[in-house]
């Protein structure tokens, strides 16, 4: 029992020296995930929370008056017309088309270059980052797979969070909705594993893709390696908790202190990206574990 139990994190610890096996590669990639972890809370920090407070103390002030009385209403003319405003209207529309535009954009090169570190170091090949981006420009290593299955699995994150909104909206007993909360969380985090198997799935396989990529990633993960893909759920739900609570902290000091907050944000930024990565690592070793067992490629056939 014990030898079976120590087999279902073999994976993982496999992941977690993998870095070391090629650290010119890595040490790169991990500051890059941390710095594009730092940038999204860094501008809701510097941009987003000081126009917050500005409009929630001019709100503040306005809510305290009389709705009836005429310094309400010159209140209420002098908000709609001051410069600050338009202004903090054009940044945030500003800051939500770069998030719904360079966000993804960055996201899908951040883990095609995570997936194929791991599928190339775990395969024996040592590059560095430079020689690496040279392979998948020139197409030697071909991202196209990955990149497909990415994109689906983004429109189907995207097409799950308004149906979730959507269901929400409906039920109007709480109770329920916490329920509905509570699944979804679940969901979520099996969709999160499927996703990460199937994309790494699409970077060790050039002829595993899209759809079929995330039916062979289901079929691994909740029946021929359920151990193993119930402990890739629990680094899912583990590893995230850890960061939460930091970044939380981070934000209460923004206006007492923003040294100590920039600080801490950056800690978690290195932290969020070391787990973004690992995760991206353990599920492509886990793949390629799982591929080369004779027994998992039968099951997988009569699935």
């Amino acid at each position: 029992a014990k030898t079976t139990l120590s087999s279902c994190f073999t994976f993982l610890k496999e992941a977690l020296i993998l870095p070391t096996l090629n650290p010119k590669l890595f040490a790169p990639v991990l500051l890059l995930f941390a710095v594009t972890a730092f940038l999204d809370p860094l501008v809701e920090v510097v941009f987003v929370h000081p126009l917050a407070d500005g409009m929630a103390s001019r709100l503040t002030e306005i809510s305290n008056t009389d709705p009836s009385s005429p310094e309400h209403a010159k209140l209420m003319e002098k908000l709609m017309e001051t410069e600050e405003v338009k202004q903090v209207g054009k940044r945030m529309v500003r800051i939500t088309i770069a998030h719904l535009t360079v966000g993804p954009a960055v996201g899908l090169v951040k883990q095609i270059i995570a997936l194929f570190a791991a599928s190339t170091t775990y395969s024996g090949d040592r590059y560095s980052l430079a020689e690496l981006l040279r392979e998948l420009v020139k197409g030697r290593i071909s991202p196209k797979g990955a990149s497909i299955t990415i994109a689906i699995v983004g429109a189907l994150d995207f097409a799950s969070s308004i149906a979730m909104f959507l269901m929400r909206a409906g039920l109007g007993v709480l109770s329920v909705q916490g329920l509905v909360s509570h699944l979804a969380y679940l969901v979520s985090l099996c969709f999160t594993v499927v996703a990460l198997v199937g994309v790494a799935a699409s970077a060790v396989d050039r002829k595993c893709r899209g759809v079929r990529a995330l039916r062979q990633a289901w079929r691994l993960v909740t029946r021929v390696r359920r151990k193993e893909g119930f402990v890739l759920v629990l680094v899912a739900y583990l590893a995230p908790a850890v960061v939460t609570p930091l970044r939380r902290a981070a934000f209460e000091y923004a206006n007492r202190s923003m040294a100590a907050c920039l600080c801490l944000l950056a800690v978690c930024a290195l932290l969020s990206g070391a787990e973004e990565l690992f995760s991206l690592a353990a599920a492509t070793v886990y793949y390629y574990q799982a591929m080369e067992s004779k027994e998992v490629i039968d099951a997988l056939w009569l699935c």
